[in-house]
């Protein structure tokens, strides 16, 4: 990956992570972390992998995502200086949730 499409995916992680933490009034019943952007050389599109907390609701803050995205995608769009706005496709990314449970397996040994 060029040096470029880096920072342009840096970037990206942190205007998105700032609209979801102050603007886009994600509901208290989760904590939503946006772990790592992968941007098209086109900057047409971003998937963007989140976590989310408690892991038991992840699945139903993924969909609280995908249905507000429109929402979501306007506001990163006020501040996002990009010559395209990518259009953001949201992924759970489950690392935390893996390492927590073998942090838990150990602790039982």
């Amino acid at each position: 990956m060029s040096e470029r499409m880096l920072h342009v995916n840096e970037r990206i992680q942190q205007v998105l992570a700032e609209v979801l933490s102050k603007e886009a009034e994600i509901p208290a019943e989760y904590f939503i972390s946006v772990t790592k952007v992968n941007c098209a050389p086109n900057l047409r599109n971003a998937f963007v992998s989140v976590s989310i907390f408690p892991f038991a609701k992840a699945k139903e803050g993924l969909e609280y995502l995908n249905k507000h995205k429109r929402f979501i995608q306007g506001l990163f769009g006020e501040h996002i200086n990009l010559k395209f706005t990518p259009v953001i496709e949201y992924r759970l990314d489950e690392s935390e949730q893996t390492a927590d449970e073998i942090y838990q397996i150990i602790d039982h040994l």
